[in-house]
């Protein structure tokens, strides 16, 4: 791997909207008020900064193994999400970034 690599919990704006596994779940870990005031289609809000972040998730019927698409307003919140499902048995748990870009990129958005 090159010093330069993305950690493999990174995926683009653009690679999402190109490969995106249809049906697989996708989450906004940013606050209810951010989720509001748009959102990407078909995203479930789980605030990774929320105190019941983890029993909210763990309540989720989330896959083991298959992709799980995080994002958030930069990516920085949505790669510490990444980070604590993995930890919590999630390897398919993927940073696709922040909401402007993956828009930008051609996420159908709410």
């Amino acid at each position: 791997m090159s010093f330069f690599s993305r950690p493999s919990t990174d995926l683009s704006p653009a690679e999402f909207v190109a490969n995106r596994e249809a049906g697989a779940p996708v989450l906004d870990v940013r606050t209810p008020a951010e989720f509001a005031e748009g959102h990407l289609a078909g995203a479930v809000n789980a605030d990774v900064m929320a105190p019941d972040f983890h029993d909210k998730v763990s309540a989720m019927d989330l896959p083991s193994e298959g992709p799980i698409y995080l994002y958030c307003r930069s990516g920085n919140r949505s790669g510490s999400a990444a980070g604590l499902l993995k930890r919590m048995g999630h390897q398919g748990a993927l940073n696709v970034g922040g909401f402007e870009d993956l828009a930008a990129a051609g996420a159908k958005t709410a």
